[in-house]
């Protein structure tokens, strides 16, 4: 790092998920001396330059001498030979787009949860950034677990369109013209029609009948807890909503918590924000978080068919908090360990 600030390169710039992180960036005033962003040439050049002015230039033309800090936002085929370029200058490699996650080769980290994993990925040089409803459980059921001892989760994610990308974006929305119009909409991103719909399938299907995404959720948040043998069960819905996203949560505990308790715990919890309920409907809805920075929590209750038992909505911006924010936390953090 020069005296001006860090050299900042951003490879899936044009994405949603990188123009976030530039947003993020900026909004949070990091030291940016310089930017380097790369991403595939796109057809209309929409994306020619991001929403900054910065130039995105092209893959071909990664160069990371000098760079400080590379965000992964876009798995591909080449992934690995930037990781190892980038690793080799000595740069830090923050992964977004979980690439270093899934084989271990990068601790997961949320700093609210775990920051003493940033110690590890430092030695390497990698971090990786979970998926955003694992990051949401991890704020949220940390301080549970530290009070209570969490003994069994049962999850139903609920996903935007957005998770899948522009593309996923604006299938959605052309979709919801046609029916609309009276016309037959054409279904090419996800495998069912979206618009006016619940689709329970995220991701493709892997083993036990799961999809990726919820066995990302289930071991990702097993990893930030720190609890490698804790039963969750997932199931995660695709939703006709644009961005933001929420789960609902049935937790058991070991030792009893009941809803006032955890209540009062989540209110001082670090990134939580939680809906003060007095009766009314001050839960937070999807629309209600986007561009929020926090993980927000409503609908506490108890839940009387285990001795232990809470139930719990927790939503997020997953592009903002659960992916740009953390991300860029991850590095505010981890780049002061280096100076």
């Amino acid at each position: 790092m020069s005296t001006g600030g860090y050299v900042v390169a951003i490879v899936g710039a044009g994405r949603e998920i990188g123009r976030e992180v530039a947003a993020v960036l900026r909004a949070r005033a990091f030291p940016v001396e310089r930017w380097r962003l790369y991403d595939d040439a796109p057809e209309d050049d929409m994306f020619a330059v991001d929403d900054g002015g910065e130039d995105i230039l092209p893959l071909s033309e990664i160069d990371f001498d000098g760079v400080d800090v590379v965000f992964l936002c876009i798995a591909a085929a080449a992934a690995a030979e930037w990781v190892a370029r980038a690793v080799e200058v000595g740069a830090l490699v923050i992964d977004l787009a979980q690439v270093l996650a899934d084989g271990g080769a990068a601790p997961l980290v949320v700093p609210e949860v775990n920051p003493e994993a940033i110690a590890a990925g430092l030695e390497s040089g990698m971090l990786a950034s979970p998926i955003p409803s694992a990051m949401a459980l991890a704020v949220v059921l940390k301080p549970i677990d530290v009070e209570a001892e969490l003994k069994r989760l049962v999850v139903t994610s609920h996903e935007p369109v957005s998770s899948a990308g522009r593309a996923g974006v604006e299938e959605l929305a052309a979709q919801s013209r046609d029916l609309l119009n009276g016309v037959s909409p054409e279904v090419q991103v996800f495998s069912q029609r979206i618009a006016f719909n619940l689709v329970p399938q995220v991701g493709d299907f892997v083993s036990g009948g799961r999809t990726r995404v919820e066995w990302l959720i289930e071991s990702q948040t097993r990893a930030l807890l720190g609890l490698p043998d804790l039963p969750i069960a997932v199931t995660s819905v695709m939703v006709p909503a644009f961005f933001g996203q929420a789960c609902a949560v049935h937790v058991e505990t070991e030792q009893p918590l009941d809803a006032a308790a955890a209540r009062a715990l989540l209110r001082q919890a670090p990134g939580v924000l939680l809906a003060e309920e007095d009766g009314t409907d001050s839960y937070p809805t999807l629309a209600d978080v986007i561009g929020s920075e926090a993980t927000h929590v409503g609908r506490i209750r108890d839940d009387p068919t285990v001795p232990y038992g809470l139930a719990l909505w927790v939503a997020i911006d997953g592009l903002r908090k659960g992916g740009a924010v953390n991300a860029v936390q991850i590095a505010e953090r981890s780049l002061r360990g280096r100076t």
